[in-house]
């Protein structure tokens, strides 16, 4: 298993990103909850987990 940090360029929102390396995934996108700016694009070699560890923030939000 791989963790690693991932920070939304957009709105700032922080992530921590999980690999599965013995489990396959599906091919897919995962786009920000808060802001849906694409974060990454991956294939189903792995199976990859998103959880939101910080909040976005909420001054991007509002200049929308």
């Amino acid at each position: 298993m791989r963790k690693s940090d991932v920070t939304c360029s957009e709105c700032g929102a922080g992530f921590r990103r999980l690999e599965l390396t013995s489990e396959r995934g599906t091919e897919g996108k995962y786009h920000c909850p808060a802001c849906g700016n694409l974060i990454e694009a991956f294939g189903e070699a792995h199976l990859v987990a998103y959880r939101l560890t910080i909040e976005p923030s909420i001054k991007v939000l509002r200049q929308r």
